[in-house]
């Protein structure tokens, strides 16, 4: 990568965003990141990573952020304004003047005719992208073994989990690979207007993630199937957004339904190296399954 090149990050707080910072971060990278959190960006600055304050939802504060980028890694959050807030982006991108190249966190089988409104989201973003003209890249990673941790409270005190995916199997990928693959992307060439689908080394049901952390921690762990209705409740006890809850109730039924029953070898490919089997990332996140704060 030349000194002239330099990447604005999104969704730098993430599990995948975070897992680039990282990345990018130990290397000599010109990076800027942005954030809308004034805190999020002295922390930053305080790391000496150069940070822009902006909004997705404020296209006025993109235009700054966006000076002097050649490329983008375009992350946002899971939410009913989600095309909006990529759109913004795309289209201040675009109006730079620099033609930026896009790497883009997508999902798995984006389509209109997906079950999922979140997969029928990220393809009208995929469709501005395209028309934008600007350069781009598109990885759409399975669901991450990182929203396992959200069991690690019910892990640790009962040795359950609840969900509702009945024996659907998922080709779960650890955020940490995804993150490793999109710093690879924007500091390489070769990947224009490329698509790459990422998956874990194994498609694994719930009852499977039992049976790792059963192995890992020493005790008995036990997957607890639940119903559409009672992990909506849930969900909404806890503060959950009706519409956050309903569209991860879509991917919970279509994932029980054979939707994400499947792996590709891309991390691999792009790596050099298998991508993190959940036994292993079990391992590392032992802790926080045995209810460490710290870990």
């Amino acid at each position: 990568m030349t000194n002239t090149s330099k990447i604005l990050l999104t969704g730098a707080t993430g599990n995948i965003g975070s897992a680039v910072l990282d990345r990018l971060g130990s290397n000599d990278v010109d990076l800027r990141v942005l954030t809308r959190d004034r805190s999020t960006a002295q922390a930053l600055t305080a790391r000496g990573v150069e940070a822009a304050v902006g909004d997705f939802l404020e296209p006025d504060t993109l235009g700054p952020a966006l000076a002097s980028v050649t490329h983008v890694f375009l992350l946002t959050p899971i939410c009913s304004e989600q095309v909006l807030q990529a759109c913004n982006v795309i289209r201040a991108a675009k109006e730079s003047g620099h033609a930026p190249r896009i790497v883009r966190v997508s999902v798995q089988q984006a389509s209109h005719e997906a079950p999922t409104r979140v997969a029928r989201q990220h393809a009208a973003i995929e469709d501005a992208l395209r028309a934008s003209g600007l350069p781009y890249t598109l990885i759409r990673p399975q669901s991450l073994m990182q929203n396992t941790l959200m069991f690690a409270s019910t892990v640790a005190a009962e040795g359950k989990f609840y969900q509702p995916f009945k024996a659907g199997k998922v080709g779960m990928i650890d955020a940490r690979d995804v993150g490793e693959v999109a710093a690879m992307l924007l500091t390489e060439p070769g990947h224009d207007n490329k698509i790459y689908t990422l998956t874990g080394p194994a498609a694994i049901s719930l009852g499977d993630v039992a049976q790792a952390l059963s192995e890992v921690l020493g005790k008995d762990v036990r997957y607890v199937d639940v119903s559409l209705e009672a992990a909506k409740a849930a969900m909404l006890r806890h503060g959950v957004p009706e519409w956050l809850a309903d569209a991860l109730n879509e991917y919970a039924q279509a994932h029980s339904e054979g939707y994400s029953d499947f792996t590709t070898d891309a991390v691999e490919q792009l790596t050099g190296h298998p991508a993190t089997s959940y036994r292993q990332f079990a391992c590392d996140f032992e802790q926080r399954f045995r209810g460490s704060a710290l870990a």
